[in-house]
């Protein structure tokens, strides 16, 4: 963007106006806005850190599969932070069918930010954008937008999300809500977030039949293992495996291809040949490291955003569904 970048004071005091308290729904204040400070609830007057300009309203959590989830993925997009191979070709997927135009001069949310890959392709096209995670995968995504104006990051958790209702002219989250126990609450949250009229856009894994069925139930039996191993062994494990897959599926697709033999996108992992080796690497790492992970059915995840009251509901195949639905 052609705009200066802003300082940490300066992007907390972009989002400042959005925040409310998790607890009582208060607004948070803080003067003068610091970098290094503390917000501080104009109701029940929680602290609530500030670090490099992030506001961090999230502890580690007593609940152990919340613990398990947010270390996962604080780790993955530490170590997986480059937004640039998946960048343009992901965003071109996930966000398909959104009249950017119309965003021009939106708030949006991104829930579940990662390392930040969506806010920093959107922020293009968008007003503001407020990116929230309750992983240290937030400072990963800080240094991914931190030359766009218009991003600013919040480490909050999804199932109490630290920002005004009614607030958002578009809210999504990709790939996030079916890692948490909570799915149908957070949907509702989210949902609660739009202004009249505003869009919620999901992607959630999908329920598969045939022989795609039978290869997940396998993936499903080993993860009961792979989700506990020490992250640094999962990720060596990942690697040999995204080695031995890229090898024997994605090139061989690659040079049919090339050769001119007729192909399909039924393939396994054809979304992969679209990419480079480290996005399989880092997919295969998502996979078998996350403790838990739902899947659905179109008519499922229809109901899921029906559920939380939104109307126009439509699904769309994306190598797991993409649902959208308006307040």
């Amino acid at each position: 963007m052609s705009a200066a970048a802003l300082s940490p004071e300066d992007k907390l005091r972009l989002v400042l106006p959005f925040l409310r308290c998790p607890v009582c729904a208060s607004e948070m204040s803080g003067e003068p806005a610091t970098a290094d400070g503390e917000l501080v609830c104009s109701g029940c007057g929680r602290r609530v850190p500030v670090r490099n300009g992030i506001p961090r309203f999230v502890q580690t959590p007593e609940d152990e599969l919340a613990r398990r989830t947010q270390a996962s993925f604080g780790y993955e997009w530490t170590h997986f932070d480059d937004w640039q191979p998946s960048g343009s070709t992901n965003f071109q997927d996930y966000f398909t069918g959104i009249d950017l135009a119309a965003l021009r001069t939106a708030r949006v949310l991104d829930a579940g930010c990662g390392m930040g890959r969506h806010a920093r392709q959107l922020a293009a096209h968008s007003g503001l954008i407020v990116a929230v995670d309750f992983s240290q995968a937030i400072d990963a995504a800080a240094r991914n937008f931190r030359d766009l104006p218009n991003v600013s990051g919040v480490q909050g958790d999804l199932t109490a999300l630290p920002v005004a209702d009614g607030s958002f002219d578009f809210v999504y989250s990709m790939g996030v809500v079916h890692h948490l126990a909570d799915t149908e609450g957070v949907v509702r949250r989210l949902a609660g977030k739009l202004r009249p009229g505003g869009r919620l856009r999901l992607y959630l894994y999908w329920k598969r039949e045939g022989w795609s069925g039978r290869v997940l139930s396998v993936v499903s039996a080993i993860r009961r293992i792979t989700t506990r191993l020490p992250f640094p062994v999962l990720k060596a494990l990942c690697w040999l495996l995204s080695v031995v897959l890229f090898g024997a599926v994605v090139l061989p697709y690659r040079l049919l291809k090339a050769l001119g033999v007729p192909t399909s996108d039924s393939w396994p992992l054809f979304v992969y040949t679209k990419y480079p080796f480290n996005v399989l690497y880092n997919d295969q790492f998502d996979r078998f490291s996350a403790p838990l992970e739902k899947r659905y059915s179109e008519e499922e995840a229809r109901r899921l955003l029906e559920g939380a009251g939104l109307r126009e509901v439509r699904t769309r195949p994306m190598f797991g569904w993409l649902v959208d639905g308006l307040r």
